[in-house]
């Protein structure tokens, strides 16, 4: 008899995404450590041995099924007081496939996700009336025009993180 678990599979992706963005900074030179579980806000700890520069980065990843986009919470939309803080967006694409990444600043992110929260809420639902808040939000550059748009210029740009 199988069993789901649907908070093992979480965790499961959520262990992949990381994985893949260590993968991808220890290709580049860059020695990254994924933190204790527990640990708030930050999934690695990246270190550039010939620079000395460094970077806190959280992991978001969403899983192969998903076509909605990421679900993040209120905490995402909210500053951060973590030095060189970023996050990095995996979009995992299926065995034998590589991810796709969106790697962020976290002020512009936060900012982003504030804003188009509010521009949300301040909406209407489809029948006129007033839609509620909720502690969703939603970062979906594949259905989301504008949102598709921000993310552009951070597809692929491990740049973004000044680490060389």
């Amino acid at each position: 008899m199988e069993m789901k678990n649907r908070k093992s599979d979480s965790n499961i992706v959520g262990s992949s995404g990381e994985y893949f963005v260590a993968a991808e900074l220890a290709q580049r030179g860059v020695v990254a450590t994924l933190t204790l579980k527990n640990t708030p806000y930050i999934d690695i700890l990246a270190t550039n041995l010939k620079t000395g520069k460094n970077a806190n980065i959280q992991v978001k990843t969403m899983s192969i099924d998903n076509n909605a986009g990421w679900r993040l919470g209120p905490k995402d939309a909210e500053p951060s007081g973590v030095a060189n803080h970023f996050y990095v967006l995996v979009d995992l694409q299926g065995p034998d496939k590589l991810p796709k990444y969106i790697i962020l600043p976290k002020k512009e992110f936060s900012e982003f996700i504030a804003k188009d929260h509010s521009d949300w809420i301040s909406g209407t639902k489809k029948d006129g009336t007033a839609r509620k808040d909720t502690s969703i939000r939603v970062f979906d550059p594949n259905r989301r025009p504008h949102v598709g748009e921000f993310a552009e210029k951070y597809k692929n740009n491990w740049d973004i993180l000044g680490l060389w």
